[in-house]
């Protein structure tokens, strides 16, 4: 576990430059055949727009440089999770006219001690795509215990055919080994209740993350 949350350190803290503060991961919207803008502002109303209002608690893992923070700020409160400290700071500075967020400094699979029974939603984009299993298993425990009942996450992972066999750094999207499968038990394990799974949020126009066959999972909290 410790080895995974120290290269993921290392990959976006010190070696990953941030050219264009996370919108240089373009690659889903080639893939799908539409303007990065389009892809984005897609995913923007299928999967953050219906569950984020100015009465949400929203919890967002991973913000990197606040690629979809900016769209989730407008929560009645806002908590970042990251484990890279200039990620942090990028963001403190980019939202700092926003009163309502703060930010939380990570250990890779821990969630805020004061954050008990208190978030309506979780979001986490192209982050758990990186994370071993029982990381992975860690953060939905901890989803478990921050979540509201009824409360939503919805998390962009990875789906790689062959768990066994697979080997992170030779994959060319540095996928960890995990499926749509494989999240569902934890999630099981964790606690929480799958709603559904799938790579293309828009099916009509296939708008989703089919690059290296990723999946989003949708998951609630029900008791």
């Amino acid at each position: 576990m410790l080895e995974n949350v120290e290269k993921n350190i290392h990959q976006w803290d010190q070696k990953h430059d941030w050219s264009k503060d996370g919108d240089e991961w373009s690659g889903q919207a080639k893939v799908c055949g539409v303007p990065y803008e389009m892809w984005k502002a897609s995913l923007v109303e299928h999967l953050i727009t219906p569950y984020v209002s100015s009465d949400s608690t929203v919890l967002e893992i991973a913000p990197g440089h606040g690629r979809w923070t900016e769209f989730l700020a407008d929560a009645r409160h806002l908590t970042l999770v990251d484990i890279s400290p200039s990620c942090i700071e990028f963001c403190r500075k980019r939202f700092e006219g926003k009163t309502n967020i703060d930010y939380f400094l990570g250990t890779g699979f821990a969630l805020p001690h004061y954050a008990d029974d208190a978030i309506d939603f979780v979001w986490s984009y192209d982050s758990f795509v990186h994370m071993d299993r029982e990381v992975i298993l860690g953060y939905l425990r901890e989803m478990k215990r921050v979540l509201k009942r009824g409360g939503r996450a919805i998390l962009h992972h990875g789906d790689v055919d062959n768990l066994e066999g697979h080997v992170q750094s030779e994959h060319k999207g540095w996928r960890s080994a995990m499926n749509e499968q494989l999240m569902r038990e934890l999630a099981r394990d964790a606690g929480l209740s799958v709603v559904s799974q799938f790579t293309y949020w828009d099916e009509a126009k296939m708008i989703g993350v089919p690059r290296f066959g990723d999946k989003i999972t949708h998951l609630v909290r029900e008791v």
